[in-house]
């Protein structure tokens, strides 16, 4: 067993390893390069990404990899993250065997009662073992710092043998989430955010005051309104739906209504990342709402198509000169006074490109039409300032709106209500304690929140 001389460093910017006489290699570079030639892959990760790790193997040969044995162990982080550490690990066995390789194993070792930690990379070229042991897991963005081995190292290779023994295949049904403590309580939820509505079809063609809003307002009461011109919805400004044609999109203006219907405030806890709900009340709350943003994805891509014929394009610029036209008429007509935005028409060409661009983009496309985002509540438990401020605020709202309601409480505040008792007299932290204790005694399934 030799161990290099060289040491094997990530982000090595962080010390400035380059100006100082410190012989190292670039950690990444230098394990892409050994799998170049490999025909055995054995990682071992506390933590994980999944481009990482099938990037790492995708450095061995095309016409290689079938001959090529891969085997992949991750820790698992928290019993509330079984499902997304599934999902996960079958999508890396799914791109390495759809890259070529044959012989592939990835598993998942279980987070009790410790979680796993090690960091070590295996490389066998042939009868030539490489080995990497010492902080960097597959896929850190941190700076890293490994040791590079060469040769044979019984005491190595049995540990590794003894973890991928122990560990889990996920080729293997997905294990039960028994959620015991707050961690994972958390864990297996949902932040839900309302994205502002963009004001992306209007263009202000004159600058307003409020004063010009009421005066404007106020006439258009009593006469014809301007062209291309939503004043309920877009104020004064030239309405590019309009001008194409789409004025019967009520669909993008009905956002607010969209979010009223699902109601998602009885189905959270209002904390200081945003309102926490439980995965199932996510689940049914995208149900409810996928017909509506596929709608709004619909219409999108409506305009975008109209956008992106030439007849589109000029049709908008008439519209814009018909709008600018009959909105100064209005003003002269009635002596308002207000001025026109400097540059108007370059900047209205910018607009036009920037909004053809913008719709022409698919996944840009589908944010816009997103009434709710949904994402995986993140695992804050390594910063404890961070997990207090949280978990605070969330007793504090739950406590909070269980001693204001009465028989009309919301289902999320209902469900802790019969699991843990009148929560009116209590103080945050003592029901904390009191759900910390119950989760302790009889876990929290998915049938614990009422419907």
């Amino acid at each position: 067993m030799n161990v290099d001389d060289a040491i094997y460093v990530h982000r090595e910017d962080l010390i400035g390893l380059a100006d100082r006489e410190i012989h190292f290699e670039e950690l990444i570079e230098a394990i892409h390069g050994d799998a170049r030639g490999a025909t055995e892959i054995a990682i071992l990760g506390g933590y994980y990404a999944v481009d990482a790790l099938v990037n790492v193997c995708r450095k061995v040969p095309r016409d290689a990899r079938r001959d090529c044995t891969i085997r992949i162990a991750v820790g698992l982080e928290a019993t509330a993250l079984i499902p997304r550490t599934w999902t996960d690990m079958r999508e890396v066995e799914r791109k390495l065997r759809s890259s070529g390789f044959r012989d592939v194993t990835v598993k998942v070792v279980m987070n009790s009662p410790v979680h796993f930690h090690t960091k070590l990379f295996r490389i066998l070229r042939t009868t030539h073992p490489v080995w990497y042991v010492g902080s960097a897991n597959p896929g850190s963005k941190r700076h890293e710092l490994m040791l590079r081995l060469t040769g044979r190292h019984d005491a190595l290779m049995a540990y590794m043998d003894a973890v991928f023994e122990e560990a889990r295949s996920v080729a293997e049904p997905q294990p039960a989430v028994d959620i015991r403590t707050l961690r994972d309580f958390f864990l297996a939820g949902k932040l839900c955010h309302k994205p502002p509505t963009p004001r992306l079809f209007t263009f202000d063609a004159f600058r307003f005051t409020p004063e010009n809003r009421e005066q404007i307002g106020a006439v258009l009461a009593g006469e014809a309104g301007v062209e291309h011109a939503r004043p309920r919805t877009e104020g004064f400004g030239f309405s590019l739906r309009s001008a194409l044609g789409f004025d019967d999109l009520a669909a993008l203006d009905g956002e607010e209504a969209v979010a009223k219907r699902t109601q998602y405030r009885r189905s959270s806890i209002d904390t200081v990342l945003g309102l926490w709900m439980p995965r199932r009340y996510a689940r049914e709350l995208r149900l409810r709402i996928a017909n509506d943003e596929a709608d709004r994805f619909r219409k999108l891509t409506g305009i975008a198509d109209e956008l992106n014929t030439g007849p589109g394009q000029e049709k908008v610029r008439v519209a814009f000169v018909a709008h600018v036209t009959s909105l100064q008429g209005l003003l002269d007509r009635h002596q308002i006074e207000v001025q026109p935005v400097p540059n108007r028409q370059a900047l209205f060409e910018r607009f036009l490109r920037s909004r053809t661009t913008t719709l022409s983009d698919e996944d840009a496309c589908r944010r816009l039409a997103r009434t709710l985002t949904l994402a995986d509540m993140p695992d804050i438990w390594e910063d404890a300032h961070a997990v207090r401020e949280f978990e605070t605020s969330f007793f504090e709202d739950l406590t909070y709106r269980a001693s204001v309601t009465t028989g009309g409480a919301s289902r999320i505040i209902r469900s802790f209500v019969e699991r843990l008792g009148f929560l009116g007299a209590h103080a945050p932290g003592d029901v904390r304690l009191e759900l910390e204790e119950s989760l302790d005694e009889a876990g929290w399934g998915e049938n614990s929140w009422l419907p």
